[in-house]
């Protein structure tokens, strides 16, 4: 195991996926973990507000980032955190492929209104379209 693709949105989902970041960096020293955070611009009315909606994304990108810094601190020298912008399930599953992602790990939920009824559709849709393992913590 060389790299890690962590995908978060912030959610408890997330938080429950980040203790299970912390086993596996335990497990593999060796192991890198990209922290990947996806603004999905269609969620706002985007037309309307563009500078309230960057401020806002950049403060939520920027809290999930130190949020993931104290969890994981003790490998924090092998953290890299990305803020992306576009549909999530693209968006994940092409930044594992450019990091070369042995495994992404994500929540089964996110901070999405059904949450609680479903698969994520993001957990959902990076299930079926990556083509690298996903570990989905619960």
């Amino acid at each position: 195991m060389k790299n890690i693709l962590f995908a978060t949105d912030g959610s408890k989902y997330s938080a429950h996926a980040a203790s299970l970041m912390e086993e596996l960096l335990q497990a593999w020293p060796a192991a890198e973990c990209t922290v990947v955070y996806v603004t999905v611009r269609e969620n706002y009315a985007y037309d309307l507000i563009p500078e309230a909606v960057d401020a806002f994304e950049g403060r939520l990108s920027e809290t999930i980032r130190q949020e993931i810094t104290e969890q994981l601190a003790p490998w924090k020298n092998r953290l890299r955190f990305v803020h992306l912008t576009g549909h999530p399930v693209k968006s994940i599953c092409t930044a594992a492929q450019e990091v070369k992602a042995d495994l992404i790990v994500m929540g089964s939920h996110g901070r999405g209104l059904m949450n609680e009824a479903l698969l994520g559709s993001v957990t959902h849709g990076v299930l079926h379209h990556s083509e690298i393992p996903v570990l989905v913590a619960k």
